[in-house]
């Protein structure tokens, strides 16, 4: 990495080919041109609809010796090291390889809020950037929240004003990190996911950890006291700010599921007053505030900001439907953790929608604690995933195709009931995507109900 300085300081000329041609590739392609380097964008699949800011940016889709002609390599988060050929060979000739993310933090004196986690990131991050409007004008969103970090510095360059960027970001695009260092760093929780990828929990761990790796005193650490990972790594930092819903002693407490000043014991929030019912979103909504709170935004701008917030698309969202059965997409769900807190923010009754793809072991203890809550009536299991679960749990109805799991469900579903869609799992066996899977389950609803 002895040469990446030279390449940060001057860009113009250089050499730089892009791994991957989805949303973060475009993005840093695009920032890379306008600074006058000599890109080549590289994939192995075609990409239709690219959004690049020139004609002159050069594209293959197929991964050729071109890119070991470089004198950096820009790897999208998609893109798997440790299985990829072309990685494989970028390493072996030692040119330096380094995250989109990193990429742009190199481009950027803006402050940058940073926030990760295994389950309820996305929600943390709307919540945060829906309070910092309310104070600042200046604030972009951007990171694994669909939104390029590259294509928002691009724009920021642009317009010549500095911005605040908060960044929701995955253990993909924190594992080619460098002397990315954010302002702010925020870790939500971390639980098993993505081993394939990262070969085991420890390595997870560690990739999602990396987010804290450049801090130093004049940046702030955000952390979930309540997770035991993240507890135990920062028992000995004195310097890092915890954040719980059940330890009383720090900056914000919570009693009677309001939150509280410990400074001044003034009510910041009645989590009853918000759209975000749960434990898990408790939590969530805590994060959100400690991290406005250390920014100096007032209560009054956090309270307004909160209320008015609404659950993201296929996040708990509540189907506007006429009927006497409450619809929930939660295709975002996509492992056992976050169906366990969806289920558990339901007060009644409930028949659960379960299944979709996964490459990994399945948790059938978490899928039995799950089927044994009392108010679970009903679990329809769909895909192949959820052939073996069906077989194993009591309660349950297998379907293999998910339109016949959907359309089970809604004739199985009792009066005053909740029918609840949080799969447990990724979306990969008969979907592109969990935005798919839940625009699919809203349709066939509405259908039912036209």
């Amino acid at each position: 990495m002895n040469n990446i300085n030279s390449i940060k300081d001057n860009i113009v000329g250089k050499k730089i080919s892009v791994l991957g041609s989805g949303i973060s590739g475009q993005g840093a392609a695009s920032l890379a041109h306008h600074l006058g380097a000599i890109v080549l964008l590289s994939d192995n699949t075609k990409t239709n609809n690219l959004n690049l800011i020139s004609d002159k940016i050069e594209i293959e889709f197929k991964h050729t010796s071109r890119c070991l002609d470089s004198d950096l390599v820009i790897i999208s988060p998609g893109i798997d090291p440790s299985t990829s050929d072309i990685v494989k060979k970028i390493i072996n000739d030692k040119i330096p390889i380094v995250s989109e993310i990193e990429f742009g933090f190199w481009m950027t004196n803006s402050p940058i809020i940073a926030i990760t986690g295994s389950n309820g990131k996305s929600t943390v991050v709307e919540l945060v950037n829906s309070i910092f409007k309310k104070k600042y004008n200046n604030v972009i969103l951007g990171g694994n929240i669909g939104i390029s970090f590259c294509m928002n510095i691009y724009k920021e360059l642009k317009s010549g004003f500095k911005s605040i960027h908060i960044l929701e970001l995955s253990s993909f695009q924190l594992q080619n990190i460098h002397d990315f260092k954010p302002q702010l760093s925020c870790i939500l929780n971390i639980t098993r996911d993505h081993i394939k990828r990262h070969g085991n929990f420890e390595n997870y761990c560690k990739d999602k950890l990396k987010i804290v790796k450049n801090s130093d005193k004049k940046s702030y650490i955000v952390f979930n006291q309540d997770d035991p990972v993240l507890n135990k790594f920062f028992n000995q930092n004195s310097e890092a700010i915890p954040f719980s819903i059940k330890n009383i002693s720090n900056n914000l407490y919570v009693k009677s599921n309001k939150i509280y000043c410990s400074k001044t014991s003034k009510q910041i929030i009645n989590q009853k007053k918000t759209n975000l019912p749960g434990l898990h979103n408790l939590s969530n909504l805590i994060a959100a505030i400690q991290i406005a709170k250390i920014y100096k935004i007032n209560n009054i701008l956090i309270k307004s900001a909160v209320e008015e917030f609404k659950p993201l698309l296929h996040r708990m969202e509540i189907l506007d439907i006429k009927s006497n059965i409450t619809f929930i997409n939660d295709s975002k769900g996509t492992n056992l953790v976050s169906t366990m807190a969806a289920v558990e923010s339901i007060a009644n009754k409930t028949l659960l929608i379960l299944g979709g793809y996964s490459d990994e072991e399945i948790n059938m203890d978490t899928i039995k604690k799950i089927s044994c809550k009392e108010y679970i009536y009903k679990i329809v299991c769909y895909g192949e995933i959820g052939k073996v679960i069906s077989k194993k749990i009591k309660k349950s109805n297998y379907q293999k195709m998910f339109s016949d799991a959907v359309l089970h469900a809604i004739k199985s579903a009792i009066p005053n009931s909740t029918l609840l869609l949080s799969p447990g799992f990724k979306s990969f066996d008969q979907f592109n995507s969990f935005e798919e899977r839940g625009n699919t389950f809203k349709k066939i609803v509405f259908k039912h109900f036209a």
